[in-house]
């Protein structure tokens, strides 16, 4: 069948994308404006002609509290970082250079952001929950949920101050009675290089191995992952 062709082949080589228009549409939020009919190159946002793509990751193995040899989610540290990542995101709409008009005009009617996740594996292993379990799809339901939630009453503070995207007025969000300054708040991306950046595992993704080989300089490294030389150590140090 073609979609076992396509699983397949999107699990061997993350070829082809797999897009479903119409369940994107239904929950397009400016209907009234156009169709969404394509996405950004990695997948993660849907956009109408000429929007372009503001988005921003928040590093969770970063937000988690060491209490004696166990870690705990800083739930007061996350909500604090997703409120200024939003106002930062939306700073970015307004002090960005665009090299078209279309792009600038589609841009600043919608306003819309993609506040996402990454180091969400590495958080995992600090909690010591695995990710093929239902604990770890409880921990990251818990996750998402929150990050959604604050970041739309986030923007529905900034919607109070700065007013709602101009494309509101016969919005899904109008319709809810939702006052917001974005017309997409949330996404998840998968970070592949900014992760890298952070020394932390990308996007929701899982952690496949227990090393990573990355092209420096033109040379091949192959680190071990933290985690394992930690708990390694732990055990006796087999990696030393």
């Amino acid at each position: 069948m073609v979609l076992d062709e396509i699983a397949e082949e999107a699990h061997a080589t993350g070829e082809p994308g797999l897009f479903f228009i119409d369940v994107t549409n239904r929950t397009n939020p400016t209907p009234h404006i156009g169709e969404i009919e394509a996405t950004n190159p990695c997948g993660e946002q849907p956009l109408l002609p000429y929007e372009s793509c503001n988005l921003g990751s928040i590093n969770l193995e970063r937000h988690l509290n060491r209490i004696d040899d166990r870690y705990e989610i800083d739930w007061e540290a996350l909500e604090g970082t997703i409120r200024t990542s939003v106002h930062f995101l939306d700073n970015v709409i307004d002090m960005n250079r665009y090299p078209i008009q279309q792009i600038e005009e589609i841009t600043k009617a919608n306003r819309k952001i993609g506040l996402g996740v990454m180091g969400f594996a590495r958080m995992l292993f600090k909690l010591g929950v695995p990710y093929n379990s239902l604990d770890g799809l409880r921990v990251a339901q818990q996750v998402m949920a929150f990050v959604r939630r604050v970041g739309y009453e986030q923007s529905g503070h900034l919607a109070e101050l700065r007013g709602v995207y101009p494309n509101w007025r016969g919005s899904l969000h109008e319709k809810r009675g939702q006052r917001v300054r974005n017309a997409y708040v949330t996404t998840i991306a998968p970070t592949g290089t900014i992760s890298m950046i952070a020394d932390t595992s990308g996007g929701c993704e899982p952690e496949f191995s227990s090393d990573l080989v990355q092209e420096r300089h033109g040379r091949r490294a192959t680190p071990v992952h933290p985690r394992l030389l930690h708990r390694s150590r732990q055990a006796g140090g087999l990696l030393e």
